[in-house]
Order: C-alpha cells, then structure tokens, then sequence
C-alpha cells in the first residue's frame, strides 16, 4: 500500500543515490561504508516502491491531497489516514 508522496520519494532517492556513491567511490569506509549502503538500498528501495514499512506503523501518509485524489481515480490502493 502506497503510503510516500512524490517528494518524499524524491528526496528519499536522492539521499540514497548520494549514499551509495559515498560508498562506491570510497568517500566512506569500514563499518560506516556498510550501514551507507544498506541505508542508501533502504532508501532507495522504499522510493522506488512508493511504501515505507516504518511509515505504515506510524500511519504516516506524505501523499498530498492532489495524489491522493488521482490514486483514487486510478483505483490505486494507498494508506488513508
């Protein structure tokens, strides 16, 4: 179920592309060069498929008022408050 708007999902993507060239081309390194590039997979991932599992349990819905009425129109399933 749908639950992050398109910001959301921008800002998510763009954070996440910056942490995995972090990683990529050794700005980080050890430990933190691995918790970069599972956070930068998380964030990408959860941009990429419009859902955040944490966003779900905190019923956080970032959609604005607009989306919410094209996903309707649409039949597309996404998180009421």
């Amino acid at each position: 179920m749908r639950n992050l708007g398109q910001n959301d999902r921008i800002i998510r993507f763009i954070i996440g592309v910056v942490a995995l060239g972090a990683w990529y081309f050794g700005v980080v390194a050890g430990t933190i060069a691995v918790i970069s590039g599972v956070v930068a997979i998380m964030l990408i991932g959860t941009s990429a498929a419009a859902s955040c599992p944490l966003n779900s349990v905190a019923n956080i819905n970032t959609m604005s008022q607009k989306e919410r009425e094209e996903h309707d129109a649409k039949g597309i399933s996404y998180q009421k408050k």
